[in-house]
């Protein structure tokens, strides 16, 4: 059955057949061999001779710096988890909702008050289910009525999105009770829930729903207009009686058509994720989470139909889907998988803070952390940019009564703000633009570090469709790295505290040619990282700093993809500790200098790259990995190593995996969530489909992703070649539990 589908896809996609790419890449395997730190002066060197190295050429960035950037609203409080942030009417504080899905499925809503600059804040109200908008109706200040959007069991035992209405005391100490919940609309669905909500100027509440699964439309609701699902709903809350939670308006578009519910506003949505309204303009804008290769805002419009799951945005899809009244609107504000992620919708901007944004739509990124801005003039798009690059995890926007652009990052434990970039947006810094004008190398046409620049090697490499490293580590003068400092089970897969200024460098080798493609490099700075790729040229003296959006060459007869920075930093993400390689896990292996094998670890402390009174002594010399091609070693090592270096980065808690599966390194089989876990994210028409079915490869949907190219592949990003002997390794495993 995986054969038989992945012979399809590889058809489907225009890629050479399975057997070919096997065979090539079966080839490549067995002429790699392990690459060992050589001898030579500088690696010999003891932490006496380490001679400093200069980092200034890879200071600034190739391009002009964001006009903002993100800082600490409110130094003075703490909340994780946090998922919205919306003023309070009439009081001035704000209402924060906590998701706290991964660790126990429960959700809380606090009241903060920033004005007192306290670390308190009171809980309002805790839920045994996540929960992920707030409304406040219109007379929110005489009524105190709170509208909470959530998803969890029903009566049926089955996952159900719901609004619920809450109401607020209007007296002091205004505390919100939990009896008070009034249940205004619930419909079933089991991912891509919705249950945003906004009121319009109107005075209606407008409500998003997803199509109800997690991946390709599996119920095909996107066009489905009999059913609440995939569709923006316009109800009346205020014309109910007392036993109803809302009536349908008269004038909704589709009143009195047959065959399409009469809540619907506008359908074909897919995962929206934020609705919100501007109170000047009118308008009402929500933020959408595409499929493979799109993430896309809608301004909503009456009757609208937003083409899922016959498109994806403006891509065409499953146009043979294609049903209903309306013609497909196209997105209003479209952006690829180079630039956004997982896109968070915001909020048009009426502050006085940022004249300049005023009227525009603020919205961001949950994985790359981006903020851009746009204005419509309710007509056409007017202007639409990038406004600041953030580490944050972003799950919502927010003002407060000084009319700041406040952040939820649901990564951190604080609430962000922008403020204006200082330096000079009209200024383009000075970068390198040639990989020779970094620092790094006294020679690239041999690859020879430079002085001070210490060569590297890990345990086991991550899958780069068959390319080989090498790696360097440069740290500025003769600063030192440092052992992470967390609980001991977890300190050995954490990466080496890195200095301001430090510079890893990954160049990546085609080994049948030994042809250098391009070399990575991530930088330092300002406390945030950066990630550049160079393209090597032909005759293989140099390369050249590629554009930010990444390019896709093509060597030897094979496409080649270099990611965008803003890719490359989906995987080198603030969850997963930012540098992949520099941990003392990968770092614990044996090399060997002047003849002699010495473990690396102790090299980097004699080299004095390494603190050694950082290294506690619970941790030194713990945390072995395994290299996942080495025969010798156990299958369970094994696919434990290639878990942690081709998938735990993206699928751990908030490590942006959109999966409940949890690969971290230090997580037990039983609480991976892997082994007999039905498949969130789609199964591929396999009976029975389990991720890891036991005792049955055949209704297995883990080997069939990492196997497949294409839609559902795994890794998502950074190959376009299935890893045949990872695959293998994954049945081998599959076929060892028991």
């Amino acid at each position: 059955m995986i054969a038989a589908i992945f012979r399809q896809r590889m058809k489907l996609s225009g890629l050479r057949s399975f057997d070919s790419i096997a065979c090539r890449l079966a080839c490549l395997f067995g002429i790699i061999g392990v690459f060992l730190i050589g001898c030579g002066t500088e690696e010999s060197k003891t932490s006496a001779d380490r001679v400093p190295w200069d980092y200034s050429r890879l200071e600034g960035a190739p391009e002009p710096p964001a006009p903002y950037v993100s800082v600490n609203a409110y130094p003075e409080f703490t909340v994780e988890r946090l998922v919205a942030i919306e003023l309070e009417p009439g009081s001035g504080a704000l209402l924060l909702l906590q998701n706290y899905l991964w660790s126990e499925k429960r959700s809380t809503l606090r009241r903060y008050d920033p004005q007192p600059k306290s670390g308190n804040s009171d809980l309002l109200l805790e839920l045994d289910e996540p929960a992920y908008s707030l409304a406040f109706h219109p007379k929110y200040e005489t009524n105190g009525f709170l509208y909470v959007g959530s998803n969890g069991p029903g009566n049926d035992g089955k996952n159900h999105s719901r609004i619920t209405r809450y109401t607020v005391d209007r007296n002091a100490p205004y505390r919100l009770k939990k009896s008070s919940a009034f249940p205004v609309i619930e419909w079933p669905s089991n991912g891509h829930n919705g249950a945003a909500v906004c009121f319009g100027n109107d005075g209606m509440l407008y409500v998003t729903s997803g199509d109800g699964t997690s991946l390709m439309d599996l119920d095909n609701m996107g066009q489905n207009l009999m059913s609440l699902k995939s569709k923006v709903l316009r109800l009346d809350v205020d014309a109910a009686s007392s036993s109803q939670g809302y009536v349908v308006p008269q004038d909704n578009p589709f009143v009195g058509s047959p065959g399409i519910r009469p809540e619907t506003w506008a359908y074909g949505t897919r995962n929206p994720w934020r609705i919100s309204n501007d109170s000047v303009s009118g308008q009402i804008w929500i933020g959408e989470n595409g499929q493979d290769l799109m993430e896309f805002v809608q301004l909503v419009r009456r009757g609208a139909n937003y083409g899922w799951s016959a498109y994806e945005g403006s891509r065409p899809l499953f146009v043979e889907r294609l049903s209903g009244p309306s013609p497909v609107s196209p997105p209003t504000i479209e952006h690829d998988h180079s630039v956004f992620r997982s896109l968070t919708g915001g909020f048009v901007y009426r502050g006085q803070r940022f004249s300049e944004l005023v009227g525009a739509y603020i919205y961001g990124d949950y994985s790359t952390g981006r903020i851009w801005a746009a204005k419509h003039d309710g007509v056409n798009l007017l202007w639409n940019r990038e406004i600041a690059d953030t580490t944050l995890a972003i799950t919502a926007f927010g003002t407060n009564l000084e009319g700041d652009i406040l952040v939820a990052d649901h990564a951190g434990n604080a609430i962000w703000k922008l403020v204006s970039n200082l330096e000079e947006v009209d200024q383009v810094l000075s970068f390198p633009t040639k990989l020779s004008e970094t620092g790094l190398y006294a020679s690239t046409i041999d690859l020879k570090p430079a002085p001070g620049v210490i060569p590297y090697e890990i345990v086991a490499s991550a899958w780069h469709d068959g390319a080989v490293s090498k790696r360097l580590l440069a740290l500025p003068g003769t600063s030192k790295a440092k052992y992470p400092k967390e609980e001991s089970r977890r300190s050995e897969w954490l990466s080496l505290r890195l200095p301001e200024g430090a510079a890893v460098a990954q160049t990546l080798v085609e080994p049948h040619t030994t042809k250098r493609v391009e070399t990575r490099v991530i930088v330092k700075q300002h406390n945030d990282w950066a990630a550049y790729s160079y393209l090597w040229n032909e005759d293989q003296s140099d390369a050249t700093l590629v554009p930010k959006e990444g390019l896709q060459v093509e060597v030897d007869g094979l496409n080649w993809e270099i990611p965008s920075r803003s890719t490359c930093l989906v995987c080198h993400s603030r969850q997963a500790d930012f540098v992949l390689s520099l941990t003392p896990a990968q770092l614990n292996r044996d090399v060997i200098i002047d003849g002699e094998k010495i473990n690396q670890i102790e090299l980097l402390a004699r080299q004095g790259v390494l603190e050694v009174s950082s290294i506690g002594k619970e941790e030194e010399g713990t945390g072995k990995l395994v290299d996942p091609h080495d025969k010798s070693a156990s299958v369970s090592d094994r696919m434990h190593a290639y878990f942690r270096t081709n998938c735990s980065h993206c699928h751990m808690p908030n490590g942006g995996g959109n999966a409940t599966m949890d690969l971290s390194p230090w997580a037990s089989l039983e609480n991976q969530h892997l082994i007999d876990a039905t498949p969130e994210h789609g199964d591929f028409g396999v009976a029975g489909a389990k991720l890891i079915a036991r005792g049955n490869p055949g209704r297995s949907i883990v080997p069939l992703r990492v196997a497949l190219r294409g839609t559902g592949q795994m890794p998502p990003v950074g190959t376009l070649y299935p890893d045949v002997e990872g695959v293998r390794l994954l049945l081998e495993w599959h076929q060892s539990i028991d």
